[in-house]
Formats: C-alpha cells, sequence, structure tokens
C-alpha cells in the first residue's frame, strides 16, 4: 500500500469571472481562484507538481485583464516553509504544463529535478501568437530550465511506486496529469486540464470559495456534453479526449484535485 500523501499549497491567487474557465456559464460572476501548488511526499522523498505564478506578472496587484491578484516567490517560500521545507527539499519539480502561473517560480528549484512533457517544451519554445496574448508562456524561462536538470518526457510514464503520469493535451499541447496513490485510493492531480470541478461534472450547482462559503452556479445545458472547456484551450479535440481519459480513471470525483480549485485550499489528502 502506497505511503504517499498530498498537501495543497497556496501560492497566491487571482479573481476573474467564473465564464473564463466555464465558458458562457455564470456570466459576470466573480469567484477567487487560487494559485496552487501539490507536495507530492513520503516523508523521505519531496516532490513538487507546480510552482505558481512569478511576481512579475502582478503589477500593482493586479494581474493579466486587470484581474486583482497576488502571488509570487515568496509565496511560494512561505508555503514551503509552512510545512517545514525549503527549496532545497524538493528532490523534483513536476509541471503540469509550462504556462507562467504554473512554471513561474522554476528558478527557486536549481537542485531539483524538473519533469515536463517534451510537447511542452517545444511549444514553448516557439509558440502560436495566440498562445501569446496573454502571455501564457513565459519565455524568459527558457534560459532557467536549460541549467536545470529536466527530464522531457513523451506519453504516460511511471516515475516512482505509485506515481504515474499521463499525458492530456488540449489546454496545452504537452499538458498532464499526475497520479498519485494513497493509502486511501489514486488521486489525479488534473492541472488546468480542469481548472475547477465545475469543468469535469458541469450539473454541479455549487461552488465552495477558498473561505468555505458554497455559492450557487448554474449546471451546464446538455449541449455542453460531458464537460465545459475553458477559455484557454489550444485543442479542443485533443482536451475532450483528455477529459475522457481522466474521467475513465476517476473511481469516485473525490480523486480529481484541479489545478485552481478553491475548495482545496489548505486541504491535504488524505485527509
Amino acid at each position: 500500500m502506497s505511503s504517499w500523501r498530498i498537501k495543497v499549497l497556496y501560492f497566491g491567487d487571482i479573481e476573474v469571472s467564473k465564464e473564463m474557465v466555464t465558458v458562457g456559464i455564470d456570466i459576470g460572476l466573480k469567484v477567487k481562484l487560487p494559485y496552487l501548488g501539490f507536495l507530492i511526499t513520503d516523508g523521505n522523498k519531496n516532490i513538487l507538481f507546480d510552482n505558481g505564478i512569478n511576481s512579475k506578472f502582478i503589477v500593482d496587484g493586479k494581474a493579466w485583464a486587470g484581474s486583482p491578484a497576488k502571488g509570487g516567490e515568496s509565496f511560494v517560500l512561505e508555503a514551503l516553509k509552512g510545512v517545514g521545507l525549503s527549496p532545497e527539499k524538493i528532490d523534483m519539480v513536476v509541471y503540469s504544463h509550462l504556462h507562467n502561473d504554473h512554471a513561474g517560480n522554476c528558478h527557486l528549484f536549481p537542485k531539483s529535478v524538473h519533469l515536463f512533457q517534451q510537447d511542452e517544451w517545444r511549444e514553448l519554445l516557439d509558440p502560436l501568437p495566440s498562445m501569446m496574448i496573454r502571455g501564457d508562456f513565459d519565455q524568459s524561462i527558457i534560459p532557467v530550465l536549460k541549467e536545470m536538470n529536466c527530464y522531457k518526457v513523451d506519453g504516460d510514464v511511471e516515475i516512482g511506486e505509485g506515481l504515474k503520469l499521463y499525458k492530456t493535451p488540449g489546454h496545452t499541447a504537452g499538458s498532464q496529469v499526475f497520479e498519485v496513490a494513497t493509502e486511501r485510493g489514486k488521486y489525479i492531480l488534473a492541472g488546468d486540464t480542469v481548472h475547477i470541478y465545475h469543468i469535469a461534472f458541469p450539473q454541479l450547482t455549487e461552488l465552495i470559495t477558498m473561505e468555505g462559503e458554497r455559492i450557487k452556479i448554474t449546471p451546464a445545458p446538455k449541449v455542453y456534453g460531458p464537460a465545459i472547456p475553458s477559455s484557454l484551450v489550444y485543442n479542443h479535440y485533443d482536451w475532450y479526449n483528455s477529459i475522457y481519459k481522466i474521467k475513465a480513471m476517476l473511481s469516485a470525483p473525490a480523486f480529481l484535485l484541479p489545478g485552481h480549485e478553491p475548495s482545496l485550499f489548505g486541504k491535504a489528502f488524505p485527509a
């Protein structure tokens, strides 16, 4: 039985219109979404899944499109300190993808192994103009990662007992999810393939905020099918295939951990 545990780390947050992550649903509803990292540990080995947004993307308390936001290096260091760790104690950094709010603090981990998909690296090197409108890819991290010990994997791969990566393109070409086996069961850390629960479970009627408040949300019409795409999907065919893959792997909805889900704030799995 696997002894891995997952601790959800808070790296800041951004306030956006919910329709940005669930297109056409709850237009005008403002929600605060956290920048999350996930510490996977067995008490000996420490793996970090994503490392938050770089502070240079937050100017005067606002991120892209004037969205109120906070985050950056200090948030990552404080979150690690809160679980008794420093960057030097992180053995491996695994990336759901290389967007600026998930890979923005890679420079804090020069001693770690950095693991991402080959296709994600290629997309970072040569993004289309539409991928740069919001500055989603920060190409200043290219020389940083070139100095790091990087593993560029291709497709699904097992990286340790009870630890598997599955390529799930669509949001980006090299998006991947992280399956972590715990004593309770296998959790899937979904990155931005699934920003929040409402994307994967479109009939939900409420959203739980970071503060624990329950707010009403709108179930998606049947035309949306099995999932609600976000406003940032590079390839919809790939994304739907990835959603089917993820949902087929889930033993229960509770085992999905979305990349910006507010209700995960401060949680650990198993509890």
